[in-house]
C-alpha cells in the first residue's frame, strides 16, 4: 500500500507541476494510504482559492486606508502607555441608564460601524456597551496623559444636545471649546484664526478700559457688533497661545470638517461616534448614542474629569 501511495504522489506532482517539498498537502499524502489524485487536486484548488481570497482582502484593506498599525504606533508615540492611569468614575450601568447603547435605525447604519454593534432591537442598532466602556477608558487615559505633559486639548460640540455641556465642562477644566460652528480653516489656517483671537481680545480690553471713549457712537456700535460676532465664532479659543494637540468631538459625522482638518495636521481626534458614522476616520472612537443629552453629558463630563485630574498637583 505504501508503494501505491508513492506512485499516486508522483502522479500528483507531475499534474500540478510542483515539487513535493514545497507542498504541504503532498507531504501529508505521503503519510496516508489510499489517497486519490483527484482528492489532492481538489484540496490544492481549495487552498489556492483561500490564498487568493486573503490576498484580495489585504488589497481591499490597503485601498480603504486602514491605518490600524499606524494608529497603534501613533498612540504609543503620543503617550497612551503611561505609568499613571486614569480610573473611570462611571460604569456599564451608568451608560445603560443614559441610553448610550441606542444607535440609529438599521437603514441608517454605516457598514463600517457594525463592529461596535451588539445586536438589533425593534429595528434599532444596539451598541456593545462593554466595548464602549473600553473605548472611553482608552480615550480618557490618552487625554489624561496628554494633559499631564502640558499639551492642549479642545472640546467641540456644535449640535444642540452638546453645546451646553461642552461649554460648561470646558470652562470648568480650563480648556478651549467651540460650540457655535466649526469655522473651515480653524486648524489648516490657524494663523488667521490667531489674528482673529488677538483682535477679539484687543476689542474686549479696549471697551472695558474705555479706550474707545473718544470714538463716535457709530464706531463703538460697529466695535460691539464685531466683538459679538468674534465671540460667537472663536470666543472659546481665547487663551490659546498656539495650535492645540487634540480635539474631543461630539458627533464625528456632524463635525466631519474638524476631523478632516485634524487628520491633515496629525492632530489626534477623540469622538463620540453613533451607528451612522464611519469610525475609521477617528483616532479614538467612543461608540455611543450622540443624540441623547444624557449620553452626551455623561461621556463629556467623564472626559472633563480626566482632564481635571491631570491638572491636579500632588
Amino acid at each position: 500500500m505504501a508503494e501505491d501511495a508513492k506512485k499516486v504522489v508522483k502522479k500528483t506532482v507531475n499534474l500540478t507541476g510542483k515539487k513535493a517539498k514545497g507542498n504541504s498537502l503532498v507531504m501529508k499524502a505521503k503519510k496516508s494510504n489510499g489517497v486519490k489524485v483527484k482528492d489532492i487536486k481538489k484540496l490544492n484548488e481549495e487552498m489556492a482559492k483561500k490564498k487568493a481570497l486573503l490576498q484580495a482582502q489585504d488589497e481591499i484593506v490597503k485601498n480603504n486606508g486602514d491605518q490600524t498599525e499606524e494608529k497603534k504606533a501613533l498612540r504609543q508615540a503620543q503617550g497612551k502607555f503611561e505609568d499613571k492611569k486614569y480610573s473611570l468614575t462611571i460604569g456599564l450601568k451608568d451608560l445603560l441608564k443614559a441610553g448610550s447603547h441606542l444607535g440609529h435605525k438599521v437603514s441608517k447604519t454605516n457598514p463600517k460601524a457594525k463592529e461596535n454593534i451588539y445586536g438589533v432591537r425593534d429595528g434599532v442598532q444596539i451598541f456593545d456597551l462593554v466595548k464602549t466602556l473600553e473605548c472611553l477608558d482608552d480615550a480618557c487615559n490618552f487625554v489624561y496623559n496628554l494633559t499631564r505633559k502640558g499639551k492642549k486639548v479642545i472640546l467641540v460640540g456644535t449640535k444642540r444636545q452638546a453645546r451646553e455641556v461642552v461649554k460648561r465642562v470646558a470652562e470648568e477644566v480650563g480648556v478651549g471649546y467651540i460650540t457655535d460652528r466649526w469655522l473651515g480653516g480653524t486648524i489648516s489656517n490657524w494663523e488667521q484664526i490667531s489674528k482673529n483671537i488677538k483682535r477679539l481680545v484687543d476689542i474686549r480690553d479696549g471697551l472695558e478700559k474705555g479706550k474707545y471713549a473718544e470714538s463716535t457712537k457709530k464706531e463703538r456700535s460697529l466695535l460691539n457688533k464685531e466683538s459679538i460676532r468674534l465671540e460667537k465664532m472663536i470666543g472659546g479659543l481665547v487663551g490659546l497661545d498656539g495650535l492645540f494637540d487634540a480635539i474631543v468631538v461630539v458627533d464625528a459625522g456632524m463635525e466631519k470638517t474638524a476631523i478632516r482638518e485634524a487628520r491633515g495636521r496629525k492632530i489626534t481626534s477623540i469622538a463620540i461616534c453613533d451607528s451612522d458614522t464611519d469610525p475609521n476616520k477617528v483616532d479614538y472612537v467612543i461608540p455611543a448614542n450622540d443624540d441623547s443629552v444624557k449620553s452626551v453629558n455623561l461621556i463629556v463630563e467623564e472626559i472633563g474629569r480626566a482632564i481635571k485630574a491631570a491638572g491636579v498637583k500632588k
